[in-house]
């Protein structure tokens, strides 16, 4: 059969040849989506201080110590290895977690660190510069991480700069109305904008509350597709574990095609539940920047339409 396999892949590529589609190796990469964050930008985004490559180690060891630990009390290696590989995928959720925190708690402060602005802005005691100055640091806790990045980079690459690269590393749709706000203030000044400023608040306060509610009526499909996903084979270690005959019969071929059929359909019906149970975007991003990089001592990110 591998012969047979061998020679039709021989003439398949022989005919393509003749046929003017030679096969090649180095095919071009597919850019990335614009505005989808890189692997560095997501972790930053999440707050954990690693490199991609330590994430991947860490999950990995996860992985492996899971294995070794349920092969010692099960003694059934497909067993074993299913939990384990999604023990090993748990930093990948737990940092998922806290970046769609942080990103709710960022986008709950907003309307506070709007009428911090826009207040600074009427009473005239500071400029726009001032009053995110100002934000970066007596502004809602949520905010006060980006806007310092802000004041950081602004006295290097000025406002405009600053703001863009800040826009790009939030990466929501939210921050992209209230930052792209913030650049028209800087280059045609505030006495329109004080006005597009209390329109926006009066949107992202109202998106604020319809989020909630979806949240809110979405909880009980997230528990469930998590239960479904996690109780079986939470079982399936149990019963081998505790009973000899599941042990030898999922340590046999047909038990292996029985784990793997299981553990398609179980992932399949996971990514079905989580994908109707998804929290509806009330925005969605319409500005996105091309990746923000310093290149001699500038930062380069033009918004795309």
């Amino acid at each position: 059969m591998v012969a047979a396999l061998l020679v039709a892949g021989a003439v398949w590529l022989a005919v393509e040849a003749a046929a003017g589609r030679p096969l090649r190796w180095n095919r071009p990469t597919r850019p990335r989506r614009p505005g989808r964050p890189t692997a560095q930008v997501w972790l930053s985004q999440a707050g954990a201080a690693v490199t991609p490559a330590q994430f991947c180690a860490v999950s990995a060891a996860l992985a492996a110590a899971a294995f070794v630990v349920l092969f010692a009390i099960d003694r059934a290696v497909i067993v074993a290895l299913v939990p384990a590989l999604a023990l090993g995928a748990l930093p990948y959720g737990y940092w998922s977690t806290q970046r769609r925190k942080r990103a709710n708690a960022r986008f709950e402060a907003w309307p506070d660190g709007l009428r911090h602005v826009t207040g600074a802005l009427r009473a005239g005691i500071a400029t726009l510069h001032e009053a995110l100055v100002e934000l970066s640091t007596s502004g809602p806790e949520p905010l006060r991480a980006p806007m310092a990045r802000y004041v950081r980079l602004a006295d290097r690459v000025g406002s405009v700069a600053a703001l863009e690269a800040v826009r790009s590393e939030l990466a929501d749709p939210i921050s992209d109305s209230v930052l792209l706000t913030f650049e028209l203030a800087a280059e045609e000044g505030t006495t329109m904008v004080l006005r597009v400023l209390d329109g926006l608040l009066g949107q992202v306060t109202g998106d604020l509350a319809v989020s909630e509610k979806i949240r809110t009526a979405q909880t009980q499909s997230r528990i469930a597709a998590w239960g479904s996903l996690i109780i079986p084979y939470g079982l399936l270690v149990f019963l081998s574990a505790t009973t000899v005959a599941y042990r030898q019969f999922y340590d046999s071929s047909i038990g292996l095609v029985v784990v793997i059929a299981g553990a398609c359909a179980s992932l399949a019906g996971f990514a079905v539940v989580r994908r109707l149970g998804r929290p509806i975007a009330t925005t969605e991003r319409v500005f996105t920047t091309e990746p923000v990089t310093p290149v001699a001592g500038t930062i380069e990110g033009r918004p795309r339409r």
